[in-house]
């Protein structure tokens, strides 16, 4: 059979013969094709490569370009606004490296991936590089770049004190001022994937203020601020009262720099300090009612209150760093009766330094008084003015000096070495025996005096020391000048005034300073009788004890 006769008996041969040889070329074309280009779907490090062979990932890189989104801040309003720039490809030395891991993921892909798809990011390096100095110079020249011309962040901070509010945090207010570091980093993640345009506002490339509202550090400071102002300490002065409060704790805190709070101590002390100047009264001058009726000028003395402004101020710092709400006593060296003028209350005793006379006054009424004998004002041991306190109570005490030991059965000091003590080698009392013929400084008493005052003063009671005019001179154990007063006691009746222990036996009595020099002694009335007086060369074989006693200086 002939070709023509064949192929007319079989035409459908020649139709499959041309679909398969279209086949066969479209196959031919298309795995050349695969073989050259990407597969639907391939990325490499992130880049969208699909369809396109390695020279024309070449050439898009070499036309490549990214638009910068930047933000601008007006520095008045704080209005934000955005504009953009373009940084080239080719500016910052963009190109694609190696290019042998392109060809072999060309490779593997094959004819049936180049079909099929291949959704897959090929993570390889080195597949794009740039000059990193170059990119940061193409970022330095950035309009957002700039410091002179842009705005700069503000931070979170916290805000003044407000009666009733406290402290409360403001928050920061972004600026437009990049961070080159942060800047190429963003652009440098947005050229890897050959994006088109970066947002520098979301990749968060500008400055950051260096405290935001939700800093720890301005959380506590602010939450240590309020705890400090919510402190109310009260104080009660008598009918004064001092609050301690916010409006005026606000005023001695600090904040640093770095948002941590300080308490200033110094400006606790001085409110301390403030309230010392203002109500304690220990070493002033007071306006005293004497028991005549009339009023002196009582000039210092230890007694009133007196605070202790260290521990007062250590006290008041720990209550205010915890917010203490509370009334409050301060810290004391000592205390007086009461608040006031007349702190000193209605219960003491009062010396009258010019009429030598002690009275005991109970509730503003006066319980007892008697006659005494003050410091020795010709040797310099004058009893000193001022307002005391008792400092304690003591039965059968002993008294030293430089040159005496003497026991008393009733000693009440309120002055240092200084106090009330019976004197019962005494016979007289009042008058003026004190000027030469005084004590070292104490008070003397008729031993039932004592016994007496004894009962009626205890530690802390005050003790009032003056001198007035017009007083009687006259020496005796009553005074017709002194106001009436209940149980007055008979000095002139005290027993066994001449049994002093051993007073004749006193060491180097012959010794006592001055006593050679008292002036005028030898014409004092007795003391003519005492052979040679003025040396006292045997004072142990005087006739009569207290014939020396009555007018020598007591022991104290």
């Amino acid at each position: 059979m002939k070709v023509k006769d064949y192929f007319k008996e079989h035409k459908w041969i020649i139709p499959v013969a041309i679909a398969a040889g279209v086949l066969i070329i479209t196959a031919i074309v298309i795995a050349v094709y695969s073989s050259g280009h990407f597969a639907r779907g391939t990325k490499v490090n992130g880049i969208d490569v699909s369809g396109m062979s390695v020279k024309q990932l070449q050439k898009r890189i070499g036309e490549y370009s990214i638009n910068v989104k930047e933000r601008k801040i007006d520095e008045k309003s704080r209005d934000e606004s955005f504009f953009e720039e373009t940084i080239k490809g080719r500016d910052i030395g963009l190109a694609v490296g190696d290019a042998q891991p392109l060809y072999d993921i060309l490779k593997d892909q094959g004819f049936i991936k180049f079909f099929a798809g291949d959704k897959k990011d090929y993570e390889i390096s080195h597949t794009l590089s740039y000059d990193k100095d170059l990119l940061a110079k193409e970022v330095s020249a950035l309009k957002g770049a700039s410091a002179t011309d842009g705005t700069e962040a503000v931070s979170a901070s916290i805000a003044e004190y407000t009666e009733g509010k406290g402290y409360e945090i403001v928050s920061e207010q972004q600026g437009d001022i990049l961070d080159e570091q942060a800047t190429c980093e963003a652009i440098e993640k947005a050229v890897a994937s050959l994006k088109e345009s970066v947002d520098l506002s979301k990749e968060k490339a500008y400055k950051k203020p260096e405290f935001t509202s939700e800093s720890d550090v301005l959380k506590d400071a602010v939450e240590t601020l309020n705890r400090y102002v919510s402190t109310e300490i009260t104080y009660k002065f008598g009918d004064d009262t001092v609050v301690l409060d916010g409006t005026r704790i606000n005023k001695w805190i600090k904040i640093k720099k770095d948002n941590t709070v300080k308490l200033r101590r110094n400006k606790v002390e001085k409110f301390v300090q403030e309230l010392h100047r203002k109500y304690d009264t220990v070493f002033t001058n007071r306006k005293f009612k004497t028991a005549y009726g009339d009023t002196v000028t009582v000039y210092g003395g230890d007694y009133g209150w007196w605070m202790n402004t260290v521990k007062e101020t250590d006290k008041l710092v720990k209550l205010i760093q915890k917010g203490a709400v509370k009334e409050r006593t301060p810290e004391y060296r000592q205390t007086a009766v009461s608040y006031g003028d007349k702190d000193y209350g209605d219960t003491y005793a009062e010396v009258d330094l010019s009429g030598q006379h002690v009275f005991v006054v109970k509730d503003g009424k006066v319980v007892f008084d008697t006659a005494c004998v003050t410091g020795n004002e010709s040797q310099g041991h004058a009893t000193p003015a001022g307002t005391y306190g008792i400092t304690y109570k003591q039965r059968n005490a002993t008294l030293r000096g430089e040159n005496y030991e003497t026991p008393v059965s009733y000693w009440m000091p309120f002055n240092g070495g200084i106090g009330f003590h019976d004197a019962y080698w005494r016979s007289r009392f009042g008058g003026t025996l004190y000027r030469t013929g005084g004590s070292h400084g104490c008070v003397n008493l008729p031993p039932s005096s004592a016994k007496k005052i004894y009962s009626l003063v205890e530690q802390g009671t005050p003790v009032i020391c003056y001198h007035r005019s017009g007083s009687s001179s006259k020496t005796t154990t009553d005074s017709s000048s002194k106001p009436s007063v209940t149980k007055k006691p008979t000095v002139t009746k005290k027993p066994t005034e001449t049994k002093k222990p051993k007073l004749a036996k006193k060491p180097k009595a012959t010794k006592k300073p001055k006593l050679a020099k008292k002036p005028k002694a030898t014409k004092k009335p007795k003391l003519a009788k005492k052979p040679k007086a003025k040396k006292k060369p045997k004072a142990t074989k005087q006739p009569e004890t207290t014939k020396k006693l009555e007018t020598s200086e007591d022991e104290e």
